[in-house]
């Protein structure tokens, strides 16, 4: 029985999304410089954890999946660009209350990963749009099925 668009597991794709913020948080706030491989790993893993989690999508459900993931992405950068340029009085005065060491590190990890996923559902999204699906048959073995001129 194949689960529904609504039913996927949540755990996996929070969990997912987390590796891809350590990823992100290791690159940034580490000054070593053995710091790219082990966070361009982490990156990877949590990236492919999303894909794995939308790979059974039909088209239209990646398009609609696409667009949440960049209304999330829009919505989790408002903070990190509160708190890293703001442009009045008042949100200067929220981003000196935000200050503190961490949370710009953890604003910006948060916003990088979701917008790295956003790129990966979108790229998916485009793939399967031209014909490029995980599990079905390639362009190419399309046409070969089809039997080509004979």
């Amino acid at each position: 029985m194949k689960r529904s668009f609504a039913s996927r597991s949540g755990s996996v794709l929070v969990g997912a999304v987390a590796l891809v913020a350590v990823g992100v948080a290791s690159n940034i706030g580490l000054d070593s410089p053995y710091r790219l491989f082990p966070s361009l790993l982490l990156m990877a893993l949590g990236v492919a954890g999303v894909a794995t989690q939308v790979r059974d999508y039909s088209v239209a459900q990646l398009r609609l999946t696409a667009k949440r993931w960049w209304v999330v992405a829009f919505v989790a950068f408002l903070p990190y660009a509160l708190v890293a340029a703001p442009e009045s009085d008042s949100a200067a005065a929220v981003a000196d209350g935000l200050a503190a060491p961490p949370i710009p590190l953890v604003l910006e990890s948060i916003s990088g990963a979701v917008v790295c996923c956003a790129v990966a559902v979108t790229v998916l999204y485009g793939f399967a749009s031209y014909g490029v699906h995980p599990g079905r048959p390639s362009p190419e073995e399309r046409v070969l099925a089809d039997g080509g001129d004979d």
